[in-house]
């Protein structure tokens, strides 16, 4: 009798370690998985989920980190999050997918994003840009912060669909009623950025695009 309980004692302990152990390994593969340190290639860009960002930032004084469906750009100096990026994907027929890319800003205003909205074909592990379906502003707002007015402009390259490759750049006013003096306090921002659907094996770094050369794109 005092053997079968020093056998089951010991089965509870192995047990114990066990889901111990078993705790600790997924919440380090939970973490591995979200967030992954990224390395640009020659021409900037990192791989999303579904596609590829092109960037440009002056990569020795950033890092990139990809957290499931967002990528970050920190400052490696002052860990400030300087940009984050956001890739959703919902399915709409078979081989028919409406993609979401938008870039956002963070401040006292609260989240500023830039969006893009847009369908995909697949067909034999092949994907094509067929349509862009909208490109928008949107503000999750802070002490009254407000869209006042808003451009947005997307262009494919080639310049006929089916497409890889995507530009969004936009301008946007927000705004607050000052509740001290009644007086309206206005910002205006803009942001832009290039999504690639899948990168040809013949791809070479292009020239800016014509979108690029008539819309400045700032980061205040």
């Amino acid at each position: 009798m005092v053997k079968k309980k020093m056998v089951l004692w010991s089965l509870f302990i192995i047990l114990i370690f066990s889901i111990i152990f078993f705790v600790e390994y997924s919440f380090f593969l939970k973490q591995d998985k979200e967030e992954v340190m990224l390395i640009p290639d020659d021409s900037g860009k990192v791989e999303f989920n579904a596609g590829y960002l092109e960037l440009s930032y002056d990569f020795s004084q950033v890092k990139i980190l990809k957290k499931d469906d967002k990528i970050e750009i920190i400052d490696k100096l002052t860990g400030e999050l300087l940009d984050a990026y956001g890739e959703e994907v919902k399915p709409l027929s078979e081989g028919k997918y409406q993609y979401t890319i938008y870039r956002e800003r963070k401040g006292n205003f609260g989240i500023l994003r830039l969006y893009t909205v847009f369908k995909v074909f697949e067909k034999e592990g092949k994907k094509e840009i067929v349509e862009i379906l909208d490109k928008y502003w949107d503000i999750m707002s802070k002490s009254g912060w407000y869209i006042e007015n808003q451009q947005a402009a997307s262009m494919i390259t080639p310049g006929d669909f089916p497409s890889k490759r995507i530009e969004t750049v936009g301008r946007v006013t927000i705004a607050r009623k000052n509740k001290n003096d009644g007086w309206i306090v206005r910002r205006i921002y803009d942001l832009g950025y290039v999504y690639w659907i899948e990168i040809p094996p013949f791809f070479r770094q292009e020239e800016p695009s014509p979108l690029s050369e008539n819309f400045t794109i700032y980061t205040s």
